[in-house]
């Protein structure tokens, strides 16, 4: 299927120049059209449009071009544990730590492998692709489980084959969580966990229904992606490289 632009949305265009074109000359409407554009091999640039968006188009390119830090590999997704989800887990569960300062505790994170949509590249990694990484608006939030719902998410963890995780071990036996540990102490089902997510999965997206029984529920009013970008630029200023490396932290067993 070709990607074509709504016609409401060159209306909109079409509104917008003639409203700029306004500032220093008077201009009435003498007609108005609708029409489809394909956006495919055969789409020619329109020269009075790109001239219209270059002086934005710069300033986007120098903001998304920005270099954040240097790693020193590509980090990818892979199950039951991958690099780009080791890293971007254990990003987002120091920085919620930093977030809480002390006003609350986080045991652990889970996120999800689909919500992870690019590479981050070997060498430098700009601000263009942690967006790309992250292109949705999803803030972090802090859920308090019971150890009977926490035992659920490990097990959907174990049927998925692994997802993104920080804080946490566990091995996967029979498509079942298996020998837990949170912060180095075996999982205590009695006890009740707080679990810092992105605000989709804890509104149920990927089937992770069990995220909303949660006892009680914080959003920090940050969103993922600025977490990322900022641990990026502070580990920069300490001259620090990215090394990531898979440690075990979800295993198959027999």
């Amino acid at each position: 299927m070709k990607n074509r632009l709504h016609p409401l949305f060159i209306s909109f265009l079409a509104s917008c120049y003639l409203l700029l074109a306004s500032c220093t000359t008077t201009h009435s409407v003498a007609k108005c059209e609708d029409r489809f554009i394909s956006i495919d091999s055969t789409y020619k640039d329109d020269s009075l449009m790109l001239t219209e968006i270059a002086p934005y188009k710069i300033k986007l390119d120098a903001t998304m071009n920005e270099m954040l830090a240097i790693s020193e590999q590509v980090l990818l997704k892979d199950q039951p544990e991958g690099l780009l989800g080791n890293f971007t887990a254990d990003v987002v569960l120091s920085k919620a730590k930093e977030y809480c300062n002390d006003s609350c505790s986080v045991d652990l994170c889970v996120l999800n492998n689909g919500g992870l949509r690019n590479p981050l590249p070997k060498g430098n990694i700009t601000r263009g692709n942690v967006f790309q990484l992250m292109p949705f608006e999803n803030e972090m939030i802090f859920l308090t489980m019971n150890g009977g719902d926490v035992k659920d998410l490990f097990d959907f963890i174990a049927n998925k084959g692994g997802m993104p995780v920080a804080g946490m071990t566990m091995k996967i036996k029979n498509n079942m969580a298996d020998e837990v540990m949170i912060g180095g102490k075996p999982f205590d089902i009695t006890k009740s966990y707080t679990v810092v997510t992105s605000d989709y999965l804890a509104g149920g997206g990927d089937n992770m229904t069990f995220f909303e029984k949660a006892s009680r529920k914080i959003i920090l009013g940050k969103k993922l992606r600025d977490a990322i970008i900022e641990y990026l630029q502070d580990e920069n200023k300490k001259r620090n490289t990215i090394k990531v490396k898979k440690d075990g932290r979800i295993q198959f067993v027999q």
